[in-house]
Parts: C-alpha cells; sequence; structure tokens
C-alpha cells in the first residue's frame, strides 16, 4: 500500500511540474498567423511568414517556394524565433500584433535598424 501511495504521489508531482514549465513565458496566441513582407525582399519577391500555435513556423519566399522551418515562441513583448542552425532572430510587435519588424542583423536593437529590419503585415491565410 505504501509503495503504490508513493508511486502516485510521484506521479502527480511529476505532472505538476511539467504543467508549471509549459506555463511558464507568454502565450504566443496572439500572435500566431500569417504574415506577409511590406516590401519584396532581396529582389526575390515577398516573404510569407507563418506563425503556427504549436510554436512551429515557416519562412517561405514567394518566388523560390521553398520553406525554412524554425520554432518560436513570445517572450518579453518580443517574438523569439530558433532556427535549426542554432541562429536566433528577434521580431518586434506592433499595432496590437498586425505588424511584426523582424531585426535581421543578429545584434538585438532596441528598434530595427531599418536597413536590416523585414517589417511583417497579417494576412488572411491563403491570400498569397
Amino acid at each position: 500500500m505504501k509503495k503504490g501511495l508513493m508511486l502516485a504521489a510521484a506521479t502527480l508531482g511529476m505532472v505538476f511540474c511539467w504543467l508549471m514549465v509549459m506555463g511558464c513565458g507568454e502565450s504566443g496566441q496572439p500572435f500566431a498567423g500569417t504574415y506577409r513582407s511590406v516590401e519584396p525582399y532581396a529582389g526575390k519577391g515577398h516573404i510569407e511568414l507563418e506563425l503556427k500555435e504549436n510554436g512551429e513556423a515557416t519562412w517561405k519566399l514567394a518566388q523560390e517556394g521553398q520553406a525554412i522551418r524554425f520554432k518560436w515562441r513570445a517572450e518579453g513583448g518580443q517574438l523569439w524565433f530558433y532556427t535549426k542552425e542554432g541562429g536566433i532572430i528577434l521580431a518586434t510587435p506592433s499595432d496590437g500584433g498586425k505588424k511584426l519588424n523582424v531585426d535581421m542583423t543578429g545584434q538585438w536593437h532596441p528598434s530595427c535598424p531599418r536597413s536590416n529590419c523585414i517589417t511583417f503585415e497579417r494576412v488572411k491565410a491563403g491570400s498569397f
């Protein structure tokens, strides 16, 4: 009886710890959706950015049709994009999450330097 009670308590403790860890950080749900770059990028057309509620994302150049997959999360008023290669890209939401300013310098400036910033606007999914 004691062994069963200890096992149940340990299992309950692990579930509680898992719930605490999963609850840390900000919810990314308000930012989940599809975005499109305001300006064409590097002469290759617009970029389509899709942020999924599960923390997965895709970055696709319209003309190339090739998608880059990465992970994302919201924290400290910014969106953090984590590439498979280990890179981190910061995006700053504005206009209630309708716009994202993505700093491509890797220096994490408080405001995006115009020459190294890509601005995205939220669009309806499938409107490309």
